[in-house]
C-alpha cells in the first residue's frame, strides 16, 4: 500500500474523525498581503460565504514579512497552529502544501528623497535667502522599501538655519503610521545674481552706476548683500571693497550731509526759548549722527545731532 504524503497524513489525524466539513478552506500557492499581520483570510479562500467563514478568516496566522519581502508558510505549520482554536473544529482543509506569502511595498529611491526634500526647501522659500536653493553635493540610502498605502513625511533640518543644515531628516507616515526615518546629508547653495564692485571701491566714494554690475554668486558666506544696483547709488563707501567682490551691508554707508570744516547753523533750545549761532563741524556727520562742532563766536566745542545739511541742534 503507498503511504500518505506527510501533509495528509497530518490533516487526517489533526481533524475530529467525522468531521462535517461544512466550512472549506484551501490554501493558495502564493498570496500578496499588505499589513504587517498574516489573517487567514489573507492565504486562503473560505466558503460558504457567511458570519462564521468571516469569523474563521479573521483568524491570526503569522508575521508578515518586512515590505517588498517573501516568506513561505507550510500548511502543516499553520493548521498545526489553529488545531486548538474552536472555530476550526469541524474545517475542511484543502489547496496547496506550501503557500509564498510577497507583502506589498513602495520603493523610494534617491531621487525620490531627493524631490521630497526639494519640494520642503521651496514651500521654506521665506526662511531662505533669494534665488535658488540647491544640493551641492547629495548623499543618502540607495532605497528604501515602505509599506504600501497612503504616504506622507515630514522633513526636519539639522540646524533652525535652515542654510547652514548638513543634513535632513525624513519621517515617513503610511496611512497616518509612522512608517521609518531616513537621514539625507548634503550641502546646501544659495545661488543669486548680487551687486558686485565693477572696479575697486575705496572709502569715501559715492558710488554710481558705472561702479557696480550684477554677478551670479553663492550666498552661503555673504552678509547682507544687495540684489538691485539702484539700492547702493549714491551711497557712500565705508569699507574698501575689490573689483568683482560683492558689496555687503557692512560695505556701504549713507553719506554724510556735513563734512568735517564746513560752516554750519547750531540751534539751541531750551524748552520754548530757541536761538542760534554758527559753528565749525569738526567732523563728517550723517541725519541723526551726533558730531563735534566748534561754536565760533565761543570758541567752545559742543556736541550736535545733526538735522540736515549745514544744520545741527544742541539742548541745554
Amino acid at each position: 500500500m503507498r503511504a500518505l504524503p506527510l501533509f495528509l497524513f497530518v490533516l487526517l489525524f489533526a481533524l475530529p474523525a467525522g468531521a462535517a466539513g461544512q466550512i472549506a478552506v484551501s490554501f493558495q500557492q502564493q498570496v500578496e498581503v499588505s499589513g504587517s499581520r498574516i489573517v487567514l483570510a489573507d492565504i486562503a479562500k473560505i466558503w460558504p460565504a457567511g458570519s462564521e467563514a468571516e469569523a474563521i478568516g479573521r483568524l491570526p496566522v503569522a508575521a508578515a514579512p518586512s515590505p517588498g519581502a517573501s516568506k513561505e508558510l507550510s500548511t502543516v505549520a499553520v493548521i498545526t497552529g489553529l488545531r486548538h482554536r474552536p472555530e476550526v473544529q469541524d474545517v475542511d482543509w484543502q489547496g496547496s502544501e506550501t503557500i509564498l506569502v510577497r507583502r506589498a511595498g513602495q520603493r523610494i529611491d534617491q531621487a525620490r528623497l531627493q524631490a521630497i526634500v526639494d519640494a520642503w526647501l521651496t514651500e521654506q522659500a521665506d526662511r531662505l535667502p533669494r534665488g535658488e536653493v540647491r544640493f551641492a553635493s547629495f548623499r543618502a540610502p540607495e532605497a528604501l522599501v515602505l509599506p504600501a498605502g497612503e504616504l506622507s513625511w515630514k522633513v526636519t533640518p539639522s540646524r533652525p538655519d535652515i542654510l547652514s543644515s548638513s543634513s535632513f531628516s525624513i519621517a515617513f507616515a503610511v496611512d497616518g503610521k509612522p512608517a521609518g526615518n531616513c537621514v539625507v546629508r548634503g550641502r546646501l547653495e544659495a545661488l543669486a545674481e548680487v551687486v558686485v564692485a565693477a572696479t575697486g571701491l575705496k572709502r569715501g566714494d559715492i558710488i554710481a552706476a558705472d561702479m557696480l554690475r550684477l554677478q551670479r554668486h553663492s550666498l552661503d558666506r555673504l552678509k547682507g548683500p544687495f540684489f538691485a544696483m539702484d539700492e547702493l547709488i549714491g551711497m557712500e563707501v565705508a569699507r574698501t571693497v575689490s573689483a568683482g567682490r560683492p558689496v555687503e551691508q557692512a560695505h556701504i554707508a549713507t553719506p554724510a550731509v556735513i563734512r568735517s570744516g564746513e560752516l554750519v547753523k547750531i540751534f539751541a533750545r531750551k524748552g520754548a526759548l530757541n536761538i542760534s549761532t554758527q559753528g565749525q563741524a569738526r567732523t563728517d556727520g550723517r541725519l541723526g549722527e551726533t558730531i563735534q562742532v566748534k561754536n565760533v563766536a565761543s570758541n567752545k566745542l559742543v556736541h550736535c545731532r545733526v538735522d540736515g545739511p549745514g544744520m545741527v541742534s544742541v539742548e541745554f
